[in-house]
């Protein structure tokens, strides 16, 4: 089985990174809303009949910190595609300066390289 380099197969990963990125920040404030309203719907349960008052407010404070908690994640999805784009740049450039060399060492067969 023969295996060739293909940058397109990076770029599309890189992609997928930066929409999954996007989605575990929504994800996160949504799942940190329903357990925080959760928490709230219990611990408001001994006061009565302030049970609502107690979900909204703790999911809300949940959610706040389900979006903290969404906004690392997402950085690091980020910076996973940022380095992957980073190295097809990187073997774009070396493969140009790799051509580059090659070209002139063709061009010049005879160069004589003085030392001293």
């Amino acid at each position: 089985m023969v295996l060739n380099y293909d940058p397109s197969i990076i770029h599309t990963h890189a992609v997928a990174l930066y929409r999954r990125a996007a989605r575990i920040v929504y994800m996160a404030a949504f799942l940190g809303f329903v357990f925080g309203a959760i928490a709230g719907s219990v611990l408001g349960a001994p006061t009565g009949g302030k049970i609502p008052v107690f979900a909204v407010a703790g999911g809300i404070f949940g959610a706040l910190i389900g979006v903290s908690v969404g906004r690392a994640r997402a950085f690091v999805f980020q910076l996973q595609a940022q380095l992957a784009l980073c190295q097809v740049a990187i073997e774009a450039n070396t493969r140009r300066a790799a051509e580059v060399a090659t070209a002139e060492a063709t061009l010049t067969p005879h160069a004589v390289s003085r030392v001293g």
